[in-house]
């Protein structure tokens, strides 16, 4: 069974040909084949053990002739348009920023699905700045733990008209899951705040943008 994390990512695939990057035990790719949500699935991760294991879950499954595990870095596994859909998930948002700018004209060729676990505000910015487009987002929750599923594709989109913005789109208000996205950024923003207050060696500049941040969030009934 898959956890609300990964459902979600799962249940916005609809597809031919996916590209799981990074993908551990193969959970998605499994489900992706068995909900016929995509007709084959390209399963990658750069360590030979999770790629044994996602092997070993395939085989049980009976599905090696659909998933195909290949063992690489990023995306330098995949040919340009090769998957109609690529997902990177359970990863941070800077490293997912790098994976596709390593191989940007890879990526600008298949629609993204992504999953960062932190830094999603340098994500959204380095999309929006390398001609992506965010084509929908989504939020997934487990306790207290608010994930956010990006779905970007090649394109143009104008900037924010806030910094903020990047933090929290205007787009998710109305969410069912917006309250909980800003009760962890508050958490979140007040426990950096009170870091560099407390700081003898403070980021002066880091903390009126943590300050910023939070009065913004401040501004939002939820």
């Amino acid at each position: 069974m898959l956890t609300a994390r990964l459902a979600a990512i799962k249940n916005r695939v609809n597809a031919g040909v996916v590209a799981d990057i990074g993908t551990d035990h193969a959970y998605i790719p499994i489900n992706l084949i068995k909900e016929n949500r995509a007709q084959k699935v390209i399963a990658t991760d750069i360590n030979p053990l999770p790629a044994r294991i996602a092997t070993d879950n395939i085989k049980k499954e009976s599905l090696s002739k659909k998933i195909e595990i290949r063992l690489g870095n990023g995306l330098s596994v995949l040919e340009k348009k090769e998957a109609d859909v690529i997902i990177i998930a359970g990863m941070g948002g800077i490293l997912i920023s790098e994976i596709i700018d390593t191989d940007i004209d890879i990526a600008l060729g298949s629609k993204l699905i992504l999953q960062p676990m932190n830094a999603q505000y340098e994500l959204r910015k380095y999309l929006m700045s390398h001609g992506f487009k965010i084509t929908d987002e989504d939020l997934a929750v487990e306790g207290f733990k608010v994930y956010n599923i990006i779905l970007a594709e090649r394109g143009e989109m104008k900037p924010f008209e806030t910094d903020f913005e990047y933090q929290i789109p205007k787009y998710l208000v109305g969410h069912k899951y917006f309250k909980n996205l800003c009760q962890k950024k508050r958490r979140e923003f007040t426990k950096v705040i009170k870091g560099l207050e407390n700081s003898s060696t403070g980021d002066a500049a880091k903390l009126e943008m943590y300050k910023y941040w939070k009065a913004e969030l401040d501004k939002y009934e939820y």
